[in-house]
């Protein structure tokens, strides 16, 4: 990979010889770079991430931000080594962890991250310090290779990668001496049985810790746990989309299912039936995971299913969701009124529950008395009053809708109308002066009347109490670190336009892909939707319990009506969103 410009003489980073070097190639201004000579650097911190907390911009218009991973592609450019970005979901961790000792590389601050046939590629932040590369030459029988990595990455994978590589160890010996598969099986009861926790316990609990902690750190919404034929697959959910980032041994998935069971209170022998547990878990300071879990029987054994609910989450505001500000002030003003009731609509993982929160948070206050019924409480608040559907005991969105209205209510929120019943007494409360958000699942606002219908409610009743009606989808959020402009493709453009007449831009955004959102090209998610106020022409549609077809050419004939496609090219036209997303998840 070629050997550096520079002398290095195995010297460790200088912060005045890179800021020096900066300003001489212009990546960073002399006035920026003279102000960062005369402060005091600490001395652990490594000299690029001192620089990139300093918040500069480059020199070269636009004049974007300095992120960490600029400065380490310029310091890869000056040494001449290659820059590589630390892929956990890319790299084999069994070969990697039997290069070298875990201690040796702490030591080192190097990490192996590709084992060739020939040669192992190692990662480094130091790459003008390569006094250790001959000694590991020797020692592993191969060429060493470098590459320019983050110093927080190789720091952090070599403690999760060496965790799962001597739990996966450990656990084998002792499985071997104990009998190999079927000793798995009895672990399972043992596990949930000691009352002192023994090695494979201890074992297994490490695997676990550094599953959720792994989980959380690639900002991923849920983790499957699928047994296949002779491998036990781990899936995460990121941004929407499933991506494969384990396998275990088909012995190891049954106690790892089994231990992630015992700490959501669930049967763990119990293998014939769905089950549903929840667990709380902390996996750094001052931050606790909310895990809700789902197990069902397969051909090939039990599949676990875990949604992490992001702590973040309790402070989501209606701006952040996506919606602008004039339909922010529209639904402010619908939520906070003495009764009647609104509604979200949507396929399920479209934000539904995030945009009810949002909005219980705006009008929670010491004054109101709020209540709501979910299935299941998925964002936990101290302001409200939060039951969980539970059918075993005759706990239903209409049982609890009844239980409420002798509690003293503001607001109440029905997690989802899903029968007549619910519906029924969804109506009833908001039209004996309560304020009601529910959930229905349909694919757009118009349709969300039909269903209402469907269910059995009379129009009457709907008229008297639906104020207004939100349908959302979520879509992926180009990543703002790399981000490109085109050309507008015109094919596409008038595939997402359809028919609505809006003229193309010269330009709009797409994905590239980078280090910040793991080569997607996205990071984080927004909403597209529909907002739908009830008018006085719209109940009269209603009482005459207008079809579908009725119901969406009046509300395509509305100007004040902005349809979920448009939302989606608005979003399109201010770079937030590709085009690509958006014909994904609209057509």
């Amino acid at each position: 990979m070629g050997a550096p410009k520079v002398d290095t003489r195995n010297r460790r980073l200088n912060i005045r010889e890179l800021l020096k070097e900066m300003m001489a190639t212009e990546f960073i201004s002399k006035e920026e770079g003279n102000k960062l000579l005369h402060k005091r650097t600490p001395i652990s911190l490594h000299p690029l991430i001192f620089i990139a907390r300093q918040n500069l911009k480059d020199s070269k218009p636009p004049n974007l931000p300095i992120t960490l991973e600029g400065l380490l592609r310029w310091l890869a450019n000056y040494s001449n080594f290659s820059y590589y970005e630390i892929d956990p979901l890319k790299i084999d961790i069994n070969s990697i962890t039997k290069i070298l000792p875990k201690a040796y590389l702490k030591r080192l601050s190097v990490i192996p991250v590709e084992v060739k046939d020939d040669s192992v590629v190692f990662a480094t932040a130091e790459p003008f310090d390569l006094s250790w590369t001959d000694e590991v030459s020797k020692v592993i029988k191969k060429k060493v290779e470098i590459v320019v990595s983050n110093p927080i990455h190789i720091s952090n994978f070599i403690e999760e990668f060496f965790t799962v590589r001597r739990a996966l160890r450990e656990y084998n010996i002792e499985n071997k001496k104990s009998g190999g598969f079927e000793q798995t099986k009895e672990l399972e009861k043992m596990l949930g049985s000691v009352s002192k926790p023994t090695k494979e316990d201890s074992v297994i609990s490490n695997i676990v810790d550094w599953l959720f902690k792994f989980a959380f750190d690639e900002r991923a919404t849920d983790i499957h746990l699928e047994p296949r034929r002779g491998v036990g697959q781990v899936r995460f959910r990121i941004d929407g989309t499933m991506r494969v980032v384990y396998k275990f041994d088909p012995e190891i998935m049954l106690p790892i299912i089994s231990r992630i069971k015992i700490l959501g209170d669930m049967k763990v022998d119990e293998k014939r039936r769905p089950q549903d547990g929840r667990i709380k878990r902390e996996v750094g300071q001052d931050i606790v995971m909310e895990l809700r879990l789902s197990t069902i029987p397969t051909h090939y054994g039990e599949k676990l299913v875990i949604r992490i609910f992001d702590p973040n989450m309790a402070d989501v505001t209606l701006a952040d969701i996506g919606m602008s500000p004039r339909d922010v002030d529209l639904w402010k003003n619908m939520v906070t009124r003495s009764h009647g009731m609104v509604l979200v609509t949507g396929p399920t993982g479209s934000g539904k529950s995030t945009t009810l929160h949002a909005s219980l948070r705006h009008v929670a206050t010491e004054g109101v008395n709020v209540c709501t019924v979910e299935d299941p409480v998925e964002i936990i608040n101290d302001s409200f009053s939060q039951m969980q559907v539970n059918r075993d005991i005759d706990i239903t969105f209409g049982s609890a809708i009844r239980s409420f209205l002798r509690q003293d209510p503001d607001v109440i929120m029905v997690g989802e109308i899903r029968d007549m019943d619910a519906g029924t007494m969804a109506i009833q409360a908001a039209l004996t002066g309560h304020m009601v958000y529910s959930t229905v699942h349909t694919n757009d606002a118009a349709s969300t009347i039909t269903r209402l219908l469907d269910l059995g409610i009379p129009s009457y009743l709907i008229t008297a109490c639906l104020r207004c009606i939100l349908a959302q989808r979520l879509v992926r959020l180009l990543c703002k670190f790399c981000k490109k402009k085109v050309d507008t493709p015109k094919e596409a453009w008038d595939q997402l336009v359809g028919p609505i007449e809006i003229s193309a831009p010269p330009s709009v955004y797409t994905r590239s892909g980078c280090t910040e959102c793991k080569q997607t090209g996205y990071m984080g998610r927004a909403c597209v939707y529909e907002l739908l106020p009830v008018t006085r022409e719209l109940n009269d549609l209603i009482r005459k319990k207008a079809t579908l077809e009725e119901l969406t050419d009046y509300v395509s004939s509305n100007q004040d009506f902005v349809p979920m496609r448009e939302n989606g090219v608005e979003k399109v036209i201010q770079g937030l969103t590709s085009i690509e997303e958006v014909l994904r998840v609209i057509v």
